[in-house]
């Protein structure tokens, strides 16, 4: 819990506003004992900053890959894709499995390493500008 002098608020994460919802609770007696101090002071939620997922790249699917690889690809890693990525029938008539989608993910995002970079640059770049958009709003209340 904060008590922010500049904007006249008392901040609770989402687990203590969970909390101060419970009448009787410790949280819930704070508040209490807090707004008999700062009356004009209003109890505000601070959402955390959204966790990083493990997966960056888990919206990826083969379509959206295909596409890459035909447009960005050089010759070899076009003629891979296409190898790793189709069913056939070998030289002794045996049908082969393409790959998994999951092996051939994996393979894409090794190949082209700068998409990693990429998709950084540009989670960076919409975070500064909800930053900016938050310090924006906060001014103006």
């Amino acid at each position: 819990m904060t008590i922010n002098y500049n904007n006249n608020t008392i901040e609770l994460t989402t687990a203590e506003m969970k909390e101060a919802q419970k009448y009787g609770s410790d949280m819930y007696n704070q508040i209490c004992e807090i707004r008999r101090d700062f009356p004009n002071f209003k109890v505000k939620e601070i959402k955390s900053k959204a966790k990083k997922t493990k997966n960056d790249f888990g919206d990826l699917n083969m379509k959206t890959i295909k596409a890459y690889v035909e447009k960005h690809g050089t010759e070899e890693q076009k003629e891979h894709f296409a190898f790793i990525s189709k069913k056939s029938i070998d030289a002794e008539g045996e049908y082969v499995e393409a790959q998994s989608f999951f092996e051939i993910k994996n393979w894409f995002l090794n190949e082209f390493t700068e998409l990693k970079k990429a998709r950084k640059d540009y989670r960076e770049k919409v975070q500064k500008i909800y930053e900016a958009a938050e310090a924006k709003a906060e001014a103006v209340a």
